[in-house]
């Protein structure tokens, strides 16, 4: 059984108590949104990027307000805005955006955002409370609006993206061999890499939610996905991305972690050999990068997890 992390972990804690939002600013933004009046505020510490506030408005309305104060500009507020209404077009039930601004903290301008709630609660939270059935059809139904949220092509090759990451892995050599990792393996691991990338013909990249894990998928009772939310990493990438970062982010879900079968037959995917391949090398591409945010945090549940997980992907390349 994989150990989980506990989430939120000190960096994320210690970034976010850094700041705070007064509730005067908090109940203008709330008014400019919806039109109502603040009733009860719950500040939500989680995630990288955005300090959030889960409120509720006099009248009963749920919202959320996403101020970005660790890391993008408004254009990429826009950006991550864009993305959602495109993933709604496509049927990808992701947030209302109710108000897309900038607000002045401290001297300072940062993008807000401020999204209606959409239904149901959090696949982590809900996932052991389904029955096996409940549990088919719901991964069947995200492989779906995974496929969907993919036939959004972008004008760009992924082949350049991946590249770069592959250098980002490069230097970040130090943080995998203190894992445990061999300078041999380091070395098998980048030579699998680069030669994946360079022998794929097909570079047409597709619009990736980027950070597709069990906090931000919401169902219903029934385990009807209800939500998709925080397109904060929304990028141009290849088809597999969201594939490989939703294995690695439903590590321990359930205790098993999340069953990759009925997601890969709701996507339509063709699980032959050069397709399980081809995932497990994006698998450790995203593998490979949180298990150097786990050491640079000292995050030992995510050392030890994308630790066991790297070897086993590297036994599966290697075959």
């Amino acid at each position: 059984m994989a150990r989980m992390s506990d989430w939120p972990n000190s960096s994320v804690r210690e970034r976010h108590a850094a700041v705070s939002t007064s509730p005067d600013v908090l109940r203008s933004l709330v008014r400019r949104a919806t039109g109502d009046d603040l009733d009860q505020v719950a500040r939500i510490v989680e995630g990288y990027d955005n300090e959030v506030y889960r409120v509720r408005t006099r009248s009963g309305q749920r919202v959320f307000v996403r101020i970005r104060r660790f890391g993008g500009g408004l254009e990429s507020a826009k950006c991550e805005a864009r993305m959602i209404e495109r993933a709604r077009s496509v049927g990808v039930p992701g947030p209302e955006i109710l108000l897309l601004d900038q607000v002045r903290i401290d001297a300072t301008d940062y993008p807000v955002m401020v999204q209606r709630g959409v239904p149901g609660r959090a696949l982590i939270e809900t996932y052991g409370t389904l029955t096996r059935e409940q549990r088919r059809r719901s991964l069947s139904e995200l492989g779906s609006l995974i496929a969907r949220l993919n036939s959004l092509r972008a004008d760009a090759d992924w082949r350049d993206g991946f590249r770069t990451e592959i250098g980002n892995r490069r230097d970040e050599r130090a943080a995998v061999l203190s894992a445990g990792f061999g300078s041999d393996e380091f070395a098998a691991m980048i030579t699998a890499l680069e030669g994946y990338v360079d022998h794929s013909s097909d570079g047409h990249a597709a619009m990736c939610h980027g950070d597709l894990g069990p906090r931000h998928i919401f169902l219903d009772p029934d385990g009807s996905i209800s939500g998709v939310i925080d397109f904060g990493d929304t990028h141009p990438a290849a088809p597999l991305h969201d594939l490989a970062v939703l294995r690695v982010r439903g590590s321990g879900v359930g205790g098993a972690g999340l069953d990759l079968a009925p997601v890969l037959t709701g996507y339509g995917a063709l699980t032959t050999p050069d397709f399980r391949r081809r995932l497990d090398l994006h698998t450790l591409m995203i593998s490979l990068s949180s298990l150097g945010i786990g050491v640079d945090e000292g995050d030992e549940a995510c050392i030890f997890r994308e630790t066991a997980r790297i070897r086993t992907l590297l036994k599966e390349i290697r075959r």
